[in-house]
């Protein structure tokens, strides 16, 4: 394998792990928690005064997108690297387990 099509093979275990259904509804959680905290820490002030615009709403938005997305990451770098560790110890990956297998062992 090139060393072009092993990071693009990287990059797409990558955004699959990315977009599990367990990572995403994980971020989900982290962002419902953390989001509003920080709102509320960083935007407290505006939001006693009830000046909502569309910028405030902007950074309200980005501030619950941080937690989800380094949740997302943290996530799928952990998924990869149990791969890794399973194929170090002659195990199937999900990619080399059949799918019929897949489903009953989740």
């Amino acid at each position: 394998m090139t060393s072009a099509s092993s990071r693009s093979a990287t990059l797409r275990r990558f955004l699959y792990h990315w977009f599990r259904r367990e990572t995403v509804v994980r971020a989900l959680k982290v962002a419902g928690v953390v989001g509003p905290i920080l709102t509320v820490i960083n935007q407290y002030d505006v939001l006693l005064r009830l000046e909502v615009s569309p910028r405030l709403l902007a950074k309200i938005f980005l501030t619950f997108l941080v937690p989800y997305c380094v949740s997302s990451f943290s996530s799928a770098r952990a998924y990869m690297e149990s791969e890794l560790r399973t194929e170090a110890a002659g195990g199937h990956t999900a990619r080399e387990t059949p799918l019929a297998e897949r489903s009953i062992e989740q």
